[in-house]
């Protein structure tokens, strides 16, 4: 254990230099960097040694589900869509956030929609800053919609993180990318948020990003120079296959002219997502991963990874707990017994901090690097 302890405390000291303050660091990504999609959750894992294991760092919550206003080809929830609206109950959310820690996990708050069209969004903020007000939020929202009134409440309410999904630098792009033309749209959207934040004098962190494809490094520095100075990050954001060939995302990418950047390392390890993080579903199911995104084609949604348990029925850190199975099976290099692990590369997103190590009997073992 000490030399798990030991590797994971250079892990902390690995990350906490990863740490981005927007006002020391406003803007990561260029032609010739890229930024990992988790890179702030991932700075956050800098606080996951506790005791005698690893604790959660990063806890996603969906808000629920609806079809949403694009069909992003990068997207899995672009390739099946739910047929009606379906929203977290917020008393099944107080459950859960009264079992949160008081500090040191980030919440992720989104829904598989656009989430500034979520019913319960503003409600869920509130009760999260009122039940855990220490915790940080960071939302995620794709920037078709402009609701003053409602932007001014959540700012008042305490998001911390305004995470604004750009995706394509130029409009020919962005319209083949979403299958929307909502470019200008979102610009002006974009504008009227950071005014509204600065005539507010809100502390609240508003980020963007631009999917990282071949041949598009140009035009993302367009992007980031015009922006540069008015948000406070923007990433050259590297694109995974969110749970690998079950959704052909990177064949549906291809076929529109748009190849990642990013390539999974060719030799495999641990997959440290499912060290820091776990997600809580719009029914209220806990799910292991990012990854772990449901499949509307069936008549009952089908996720390609089981789940840990209804959080009516568990509590949050038992599902932590049922999360062992899963990561000790990735330490013995056995990350092919999950559906979903498999042929995702999401796992590459991560450093390599992992050292392998084979056993006498053959077997392999991962542990943290010292």
């Amino acid at each position: 254990m000490n030399i798990v302890r030991n590797g994971l405390r250079r892990v902390i000291r690995v990350l906490n230099r990863e740490m981005h303050s927007p006002a020391e660091n406003p803007v990561e990504g260029s032609s010739n960097k890229l930024a990992r999609p988790y890179s702030e959750a991932r700075a956050l894992a800098a606080q996951a040694l506790k005791g005698d294991g690893w604790q959660p760092t990063n806890f996603s919550i969906n808000l629920g589900v609806a079809p949403c206003n694009h069909s992003c080809i990068f997207c899995p929830q672009s390739v099946h869509k739910p047929k009606k609206a379906r929203w977290l109950d917020l008393g099944l959310l107080e459950k859960v956030l009264n079992e949160l820690p008081e500090e040191g996990v980030q919440i992720g708050l989104s829904s598989y929609s656009e989430t500034i069209a979520a019913p319960n969004l503003l409600d869920a903020v509130r009760l999260m800053k009122r039940i855990r007000p220490k915790l940080r939020i960071a939302m995620a929202s794709n920037g078709t919609l402009f609701k003053e009134g409602l932007f001014s409440d959540l700012m008042d309410a305490g998001l911390d993180h305004y995470s604004y999904s750009f995706d394509g630098a130029t409009r020919s792009d962005y319209a083949a990318l979403v299958q929307k033309d909502d470019f200008e749209q979102c610009w002006a959207n974009l504008e009227k948020l950071v005014d509204l934040r600065n005539r507010k004098g809100s502390t609240m962190h508003i980020s963007t990003h631009i999917m990282a494809f071949e041949g598009r490094e140009q035009d993302f520095e367009k992007f980031k120079e015009y922006w540069q100075g008015k948000v406070d990050f923007i990433q050259w954001r590297a694109v995974g296959n969110w749970g690998g060939d079950t959704w052909n995302l990177l064949e549906r990418m291809r076929n529109a002219g748009f190849i990642p950047i990013y390539k999974a390392p060719e030799k495999r390890y641990p997959c440290f997502s499912i060290f820091h993080h776990l997600k809580l579903q719009w029914d209220g199911h806990y799910y292991p991963c990012v990854a772990a995104v449901p499949d509307y084609e069936v008549e009952h949604e089908r996720h390609c990874v089981p789940n840990l348990g209804h959080a009516r029925e568990i509590t949050w850190q038992q599902a932590w707990q049922n999360m062992r199975a899963m990561q000790q099976a990735h330490l013995e290099g056995r990350w092919n017994d999950y559906e979903a692990c498999r042929s995702c590369d999401v796992w590459g997103l991560y450093d390599n901090i992992w050292t392998e190590e084979k056993k006498a009997d053959g077997s392999t073992q991962f542990h943290i690097e010292e």
